[in-house]
């Protein structure tokens, strides 16, 4: 009798296991979903600034863009923020830049003082009504970034924080 409860158990706990896997999968296919595909070409965004001013946010002609979706108190965004830096620092100028655009609920003051705090070095832009989030194909967790070539098309999507390697090669790819 004490074998075949011991049969048991590890069934019972391989079952379990494989439970937990699946779920694990479900999440991870989830976490990247996006309510629709990026479009082709980065549209026209309304955005505000950290002054509260609202503007038509375009990108500068021949220039690549990593918009990094964010919110000041999303953990992973704010451990981001260190490669957000580095790339700015070592790739930014007229070819490349770094935006970083606060999700809808974000107030200008927490993105001003976020910037005070980590130490933000790109430029940050907020999207107060969501309308940014929803014409980019949809953002469902942060950190979302989306990578755009001079030529203004969506080339990248990375859900969940970056991972600098792989956005380095992107961006040997566009030949920055």
């Amino acid at each position: 009798m004490a074998q075949g409860g011991g049969k048991w158990r590890w069934g019972r706990e391989l079952g379990v296991l494989l439970v937990l896997l699946l779920g694990i999968y479900a999440f991870t296919q989830w976490r990247g979903a996006a309510s629709g595909p990026p479009p082709p070409t980065l549209p026209v965004l309304t955005v505000e600034t950290p002054a509260g001013a609202v503007v038509q946010y375009t990108p500068p002609a021949a220039q690549a863009q990593l918009i990094n979706f964010w919110s000041p108190d999303c953990p992973p965004c704010i451990a981001e923020i260190p490669a957000l830096n580095l790339l700015q620092k070592a790739l930014g100028g007229p070819h490349f830049t770094v935006i970083g655009l606060a999700v809808a609920g974000t107030t200008p003051a927490a993105v001003r003082q976020a910037r005070l705090r980590y130490g933000i070095h790109y430029p940050l832009l907020l999207d107060g009504t969501g309308r940014a989030a929803q014409a980019l194909g949809g953002v469902v967790l942060t950190p979302t970034s989306i990578l755009v070539n001079g030529q203004g098309q969506v080339v990248g999507r990375y859900v969940g924080a970056i991972s600098l390697p792989v956005v380095l090669w992107h961006l040997l790819l566009l030949r920055l």
